[in-house]
């Protein structure tokens, strides 16, 4: 079932020309204001873009618009050019050669390596019916169009919501995101579609093998791309709603990690929301665990449906609608404190920046309860501040608009800038507080709805700040810029999605947020398993999960422990088949079962099975390394509260401790029954083969 369009539209409480700002009271520190158009018609969600697109060595913005044009202006807001966005017609749809309104935002990036910028964005709205929605490849020096998809297929009518097929193709609203999908040293191009698939297609606008991709229902997110695994190639991490009796079966969203391999794609995991994702992923390491995770949005399509009597709904379906998830990208699992929750429908993508300077990013949204919301890494929140915009006739009102995050005032640290409904506001970064003075007489962009993001950057030799916002009544769009101080920051999250090429991650990857030094991308310096790793490496032991991957997050299987432990002892051969149904003997663990059950390590799980996929227990790990070390018993209780005396697993622990393999979970607890993951037996076998 295709998702309407729920936007609010802003009751404006200027609708006459366009207002001007009272001169600063002090102008040497504050920002100058800078018009550069008033634009007839809306530009609802394209938010712009600040890029080199002509290769001259200065930055130009770029956006499209409800009226089919995307526009690129020089840094002094002179247009560049202007042109019509019409798209590639699929198989079965209506011929078109007007241009079809744009909701995407625009990415740029060399995509077909010829030294010049492409300018990529998808075309299609739900707000203009009788149109065909597409990917358009624009020369980022002309505005020339270098192709365009036409793939897309028209499943529904986006206009009215019934699954009858109107003739028209359905609309890409997504962001596209650009980076190397196949591992072939090019870039490809990622995005949704409103007609219920995932797409990739090659630089040439050519699909991938393998897609498109099943995703049950439309897709309003944007995709997120990272290298997870270290191999060179991203995976993709998008968001997607779902209906019962589609290819989920499920009423909500659906998040998904996929993988392109070997001319298809893999789906790693997938989670599930009570409510649809239209939210897009932002990309880090929130907690400083060492691994990257996703923050996601939802939006609000089953809450107001079945809030309207929907059959096809349970109490407490839409719920959700307030809620960020993250997740680890490596196996799906949930992050601790998540997820959190505002106290109104969030419907704008989240943003990652350091607010307080500890080094770790805080995730920064706002909400339709009129707040926008600074958490910690670990779901605790740092601060919730409501949007007035220091007018009183203006009042606060519900935000819709993605934040970035920027030194907004110089002074070094990571601020805030986020539009809603009626105006655009600058937040502190540590308190949530405006940086606006009461000199500015209407604020920087009061009087007009903002649903895109604003975008910092250097234009013309200095730092702006550049938005779009659109008057509702007037129908008409206002593009402005603001000088900024100069600033010794980096600015963590400037525009939509992060980058101009829109992957909604400061980093490309594994390697790069861990820092690794050694053999693998996800084995940070100075993690506790890293010395293990290494020794197993240099030892043969392992060779990882590929050439740049140890996964030392994921859980450990028995098949796997017992060949670690079966290499460390030199592979001794020669024993009889262990007799298990479950262990073939092409399995890569065969000759390690074998030598197991003849050495009186590990009898199995039964008579006839050994359970090689399942995971290793902290206590059947520990106890494995006992009976191989000769299994010594009589040692002190290890003083454990949840390791009794009598379990199978009593002595070995107690050997553990004695050893120093081991010393438990905490002074009091070992967690004999929790999985155990790759990293701790890399720094358990290690300390056991005594520290080499």
């Amino acid at each position: 079932m295709f998702r309407h369009f729920y936007a609010v539209v802003a009751v404006l409480g200027v609708t006459g020309s366009l207002m001007a700002a009272a001169a600063p009271a002090n102008a040497a520190q504050l920002p100058y204001q800078q018009n550069w158009a008033v634009l007839n018609g809306w530009n609802r969600s394209s938010s712009p873009v600040i890029a080199d697109i002509d290769n001259d060595g200065q930055n130009e913005v770029v956006f499209g618009a409800q009226d089919g044009k995307l526009r690129a202006y020089e840094a002094d807001g002179t247009l560049k050019w202007a042109v019509n966005a019409v798209p590639g017609v699929g198989p079965g749809c209506n011929a078109q050669s007007s241009p079809s309104s744009i909701d995407s935002s625009p990415a740029v990036a060399d995509i077909d390596e010829d030294g010049k910028m492409e300018v990529i964005v998808g075309v299609g709205s739900a707000w203009h019916s009788g149109q065909n929605g597409s990917v358009i490849s624009f020369d980022g020096a002309t505005g020339a169009i270098e192709w365009r998809t036409n793939d897309s297929r028209d499943t529904h009518n986006i206009w009215t919501g019934s699954l009858i097929k109107d003739g028209w193709c359905e609309a890409t609203f997504a962001t596209p995101a650009i980076g190397d999908v196949d591992g072939d040293g090019h870039l490809d191009v990622v995005f949704g579609s409103w007609d219920f698939f995932i797409w990739a297609v090659d630089r040439f606008g050519q699909p991938l093998p393998g897609f498109p991709v099943n995703n049950d229902d439309t897709v309003w997110s944007s995709p997120a791309l990272f290298d997870v695994d270290g191999d060179g190639a991203v995976e993709i991490f998008i968001g997607g709603d779902s209906s019962p009796g589609g290819y989920f079966d499920h009423l909500g969203g659906v998040f998904r990690a996929l993988k392109w391999q070997n001319n298809q794609v893999v789906e790693l995991w997938n989670r599930t929301a009570n409510e649809v994702i239209m939210g897009s992923a932002a990309i880090g390491d929130i907690n400083g665990d060492g691994r990257a995770e996703a923050v996601v949005s939802t939006g609000e399509y089953w809450y107001l449906t079945c809030g309207q009597g929907s059959p096809q709904c349970s109490p407490g379906d839409g719920s959700d609608r307030n809620k960020l998830f993250a997740f680890h990208l490596d196996d799906g699992s949930t992050v601790a404190g998540f997820p959190v929750s505002a106290n109104g429908t969030i419907r704008a993508s989240p943003a990652l920046g350091d607010l307080d300077g500890d080094g770790l990013p805080e995730v920064v949204v706002g909400s339709h309860d009129t707040y926008v919301r600074a958490w910690h890494g670990d779901g605790s929140l740092m601060w919730a501040k409501q949007t007035t915009h220091g007018a009183a006739h203006l009042g606060a009102s519900p935000i819709s608009g993605h934040p970035i995050i920027a030194d907004l005032d110089g002074d070094g640290d990571q601020d805030v800038a986020v539009g809603s409904h009626t105006g655009l506001a600058l937040l502190d970064g540590r308190t949530g507080v405006s940086l606006e003075s009461g000199a500015w007489q209407y604020r920087m962009g009061a009087g007009y709805s903002y649903e895109t993001a604003p975008a910092v950057g250097v234009l013309g030799g200095q730092r702006k700040i550049v938005f779009t916002g659109f008057d509702t009544p007037g129908n008409r769009t206002r593009v402005a810029a603001f000088a900024l101080p100069s600033s010794s920051a980096i600015d963590a999250w400037p525009m939509f999605r992060q980058n101009a090429a829109r992957t909604g991650s400061a980093l490309t990857g594994l390697c790069q947020l861990t820092g690794a030094k050694g053999t693998f991308c996800d084995v940070a310096p100075g993690s506790y398993y890293e010395l293990g790793v290494e020794w197993m490496v240099r030892a043969g032991i392992t060779t990882g999960l590929s050439a740049t991957a140890f996964g030392p997050n994921l859980t450990l299987t028995r098949g796997q422990m017992i060949t670690f432990m079966w290499r460390q002892a030199g592979e001794p051969g020669g024993y009889a088949a262990p007799g298990f149904s479950d262990v073939s003997s092409w399995d890569f663990f065969a000759g390690a079962v074998a030598w197991a059950k003849a050495e009186g390590i590990s009898s199995g799980t039964s008579d006839t099975t050994f359970s090689p996929q399942q995971p290793v227990s902290r206590g059947q790990m520990v106890t494995l390394l006992w009976r191989r070390a000769g299994s010594k018993r009589g040692l002190p209780n290890p003083g454990f509260s949840d390791v009794p005396a009598g379990w199978y697993y009593s002595d070995a622990i107690a050997w553990a401790k004695h050893t120093g393999v081991s010393n438990g979970m905490t002074a009091t607890t070992f967690a004999p029954n929790q999985p155990v993951t790759r990293g701790q037996v890399a720094a358990l076998l290690w300390r056991e083969a005594g520290r080499p």
